[in-house]
């Protein structure tokens, strides 16, 4: 192996476990290896020891609802969701009761987390009431994730103030190009969840072939300069029949690579880091958080009350409980956190955990 490569990687890894992150220019040089190299293998490894490191060998279950299944005039180029792409025959909406028992069922097979997943301008009011009932309805130790259309301040509190714990939200790869977002609603919605007692939860997605080593540098960056608690890499899906069907996908060495550079880099701040598609390979390579999804999907022509591709929560814990780590929150009760988080371009200090 190339030695000047393998002191990069340690020296990343060991400053992330600092709480330092490195110049752009340094996550560049590992974004750019050869992904099937001998130095991108050690990289994965090195992110597996850091992932066991930060998280104190826990991992972490996500189970995914989504909510409608209708079409959107926003019409990402990626996205199942686009009215204009026709891709949906009948709609769907799921109802409170539905939703409740799919949260019920993930929280009764082991899951630490929920994501209620909306489109775009789904009626907020009635998710936060519907947040409240799940709180009510539904017992144990697990956390409420939202990933919504934009939030403001004010909405941001009170979806955290009716139960939710975190909220999750992406300036996307291409923002503004392969979507028609203008990329400064993205940001001060990110800025409205950082700024508020909800936990902010991003991603480098959705990753492309076309995308480069500095896009995907700026989007590893990006949130950590938010003060995110948690990351993610997502490889696009082809939708048939969206226009970026055919422009073709990564490859599992290359998705690995990405996720195990975001891994060392977050270093502390990031105590989990998931991967999509869930593959076992990640849990390897910086991961220890799969998601579980069911109802409506943007990366799926059909609803569906069923698990997504047939992978469960059994499924996740056993691969994670494989890999060494314990399913379970790090503390007994869901976390929240009672002061503002930070603001894009403030200084991110060494986190002591989850909360502020």
């Amino acid at each position: 192996m190339d030695e000047a490569t393998v002191a990069l990687i340690d020296r990343i890894a060991e400053g992330g476990l600092a709480g330092t992150v490195p110049p752009k220019a340094d996550v560049v040089r590992l974004l750019a290896l050869d992904p099937c190299s001998p130095e991108a293998s050690y990289l994965e490894e090195r992110a597996c020891e850091v992932a066991h490191r930060v998280s104190g060998d826990t991992g972490r279950i996500a189970g995914a609802v989504g909510i409608d299944f209708a079409p959107c005039s926003m019409n990402c180029s990626f996205c199942s969701f686009g009215e204009r792409w026709g891709v949906i025959g009948e709609e769907v909406a799921y109802t409170e009761d539905e939703v409740i028992a799919m949260v019920r069922a993930y929280v009764e097979q082991g899951a630490t987390m929920v994501t209620l997943r909306s489109t775009e301008f789904y009626d907020l009011d009635v998710l936060q009431e519907w947040i409240a009932d799940i709180r009510a309805q539904v017992p144990g130790s697990y956390e409420i994730n939202m990933n919504v259309g934009e939030l403001t301040p004010e909405r941001a509190q009170a979806i955290w103030e009716c139960g939710a714990t975190s909220a999750y939200h992406v300036l996307r790869l291409r923002e503004g190009e392969d979507t028609p977002f203008d990329p400064e609603v993205r940001i001060a919605t990110i800025r409205a969840i950082a700024a508020s007692p909800l936990l902010l939860g991003t991603c480098v997605e959705p990753i492309g072939p076309e995308h480069t080593d500095d896009e995907l540098a700026d989007g590893i960056l990006f949130g950590l300069e938010c003060g995110a608690y948690s990351g993610g890499v997502m490889a696009r899906v082809p939708v048939p029949g969206t226009p970026l069907e055919h422009a073709g996908t990564i490859s599992e060495d290359r998705l690995m690579q990405i996720l195990a550079v975001e891994r060392i880099v977050a270093g502390l701040q990031y105590e989990s880091i998931g991967c999509h598609p869930p593959v076992e390979r990640a849990l390897y390579a910086g991961a220890n958080s799969l998601t579980v999804e069911a109802g409506a999907n943007p990366r799926d022509v059909e609803p569906g009350a069923e698990p997504w591709k047939g992978f469960t929560v059994a499924e996740a814990k056993g691969l994670l409980e494989k890999a060494g780590f314990a399913v379970r929150l790090p503390n007994p009760e869901p976390r929240v956190c009672p002061t503002p988080r930070l603001r894009t371009g403030e200084r991110v200090p060494k986190p002591s955990g989850r909360c502020c």
